[in-house]
């Protein structure tokens, strides 16, 4: 495996961190190994878009340079670029894509405007094959948004308009779906036509139920050390009316949360909390904040516990269940 060295340049520590934690998730991912440097030592830059002495000065460099720009700045005219915040999925391909400039001389690397960047094979082991095709796929990852594609299990068939936002399965995989029990293969292109019997189910329904069983850990595209942010509530008709669930919308709509804040006031478990932010994520209802959060206040932390407590004390008595 080949080594390459890493390098920020100008780049607030909350990035240089996530991005430290990216390269964590990535190993084993690529063919590159890549390690963190000081900029004089790296073979890759990672360098701001803002216009200090600091990026001036390595914008001579002859080192290949991924800039990070933040959606309110122009995009740079650069042939690796990376908008921030961006993902565990966007930095690998820019940085294979790097590889691939290092490894032929300089020279650009050739992409078909037709290719997808397709989901590695060498998945970490908590994320199936579909639902790293399913991420892909929402988020415009294809060569053709009108076509249809296609996902085999042993329950049956399922599959995807890009266009529409719809899945289209029979009633029975659905109800498979919905009890976690069915392994779906990757989402691939097909050109057969969709079969008249099946039924429709948006977007939403369908990134909810699979994520749920997705992953045991946090997607290994998301960055651990981040804050997370509801952009509002989910649908009741998917959303599963427990406690806890409830709960974590609650907290979450309201301000940025860490996963430790989190776990620290609904006190539900690691595994149980990385699944709703999962599938949070996958239903483009979360926002992500970079920054490190100021610790809860721990009056505010038992406040919000004694009401919620009181709540339940009260139905669990008027259902008979505080014996």
């Amino acid at each position: 495996m080949r080594k390459q060295r890493l390098g920020f340049v100008g780049l607030g520590d909350d990035t240089a961190s996530a991005c430290l934690s990216m390269l964590k998730i990535m190993d084993g991912r690529s063919e590159v190994d890549w390690s963190h440097s000081d900029p004089d030592s790296a073979d890759v830059l990672m360098i701001s878009c803002d216009q200090t002495d600091e990026t001036q000065r390595w914008e001579r460099s002859d080192k290949p340079r991924i800039v990070v720009y933040h959606g309110n700045q122009q995009k740079p005219a650069s042939p690796f670029i990376l908008q921030h915040p961006f993902r565990v999925m966007q930095l690998l391909s820019v940085l294979d894509e790097v590889a691939d400039t290092l490894s032929s001389g300089g020279a650009s690397p050739s992409h078909s405007s037709a290719q997808v960047a397709a989901p590695s094979t060498a998945v970490s082991n908590n994320v199936s094959p579909f639902w790293l095709s399913l991420h892909e796929a929402v988020n415009g990852n294809v060569p053709d948004p009108a076509g249809l594609l296609v996902s085999s299990s042993s329950h049956g068939v399922l599959y995807f308009k890009p266009a529409s936002q719809r899945f289209y399965a029979s009633k029975a995989l659905f109800r498979q779906l919905a009890a976690g029990s069915v392994e779906l293969g990757p989402l691939t292109p097909t050109t057969e036509p969709l079969p008249e019997e099946m039924v429709a189910c948006p977007l939403f329904s369908l990134c909810w139920m699979v994520s749920r069983y997705g992953a045991t850990h946090l997607a290994p595209w998301m960055n651990p050390e981040g804050a997370f942010h509801l952009k509002r509530w989910p649908s009741f008709g998917t959303l599963e009316k427990s406690r806890t669930h409830l709960s974590l919308c609650a907290l979450m709509t309201k301000r940025p949360l860490t996963r430790e804040q989190l776990q620290q006031v609904s006190h539900c478990s690691e595994e149980e909390l990385d699944r709703f932010i999962n599938a949070c994520e996958m239903s483009d209802l979360m926002v992500f904040e970079e920054a490190v959060q100021v610790p809860l206040p721990e009056a505010a932390a038992e406040e919000g516990k004694g009401r919620f407590g009181g709540l339940i004390k009260g139905l669990r008595s008027r259902l008979g269940l505080s014996a």
